[in-house]
């Protein structure tokens, strides 16, 4: 009986994940997906998704479904760890007070000799080797703009990152 239980238990959870990750992929236009399995690290455009979202759940770590305006993130610590969740969406306040957050753009690790001789379309090489996924048409100084949430201690009064979520990719100025 309790294995019973337990099996009940994880196709719920599972049927939870696939209604969520379907209900946010719809609800961020023109955004991204990031996802980090057990096995690979993707990014795509959301409806260009490869990985099936079976797999997302047995195998996931994390997975970031974002744009400009929010974020939403699944993530794990262990395969066997159930997921959590978490949304971030900016609103009109956050977007006019810029002591509540700040964005950095990193470049992207991509070793462009290579990308160019290996010929693959949407793909990147790694400085160290590797091959991933970027949704990316040019990727000369290719970077992706992360958006920094701070928040102040109340005993200190300094500010902290309190969350950080990805919001784009493009060749911004530092």
């Amino acid at each position: 009986m309790p294995e019973e239980k337990g099996k009940r238990e994880k196709e719920q959870e599972q049927k939870e994940f696939h209604e969520a990750y379907d209900w946010y992929r719809d609800s961020v236009k023109d955004g991204y997906i990031f996802i980090m399995t057990t096995e690979e690290i993707d990014f795509c455009k959301v409806g260009d998704e490869k990985i099936p979202k079976e797999k997302l759940f047995e195998k996931g770590l994390e997975i970031r479904i974002f744009n400009e305006d929010r974020e939403a993130k699944w993530f794990r610590t262990g395969i066997r760890k159930h997921f959590a969740f978490r949304e971030i969406q900016d609103d009109e306040k956050a977007e006019k007070d810029n002591l509540l957050w700040w964005n950095e753009s990193q470049y992207l690790d991509i070793d462009e000799k290579e990308t160019k001789k290996s010929g693959r379309k949407g793909e990147v090489c790694a400085t160290g080797g590797g091959i991933y996924r970027l949704p990316l048409e040019v990727y000369t100084n290719a970077k992706i703009r992360i958006r920094n949430y701070l928040e102040e201690d109340r005993d200190t009064g300094e500010l902290y990152v309190k969350d950080w979520r990805m919001v784009g990719f493009g060749e911004w100025e530092v």
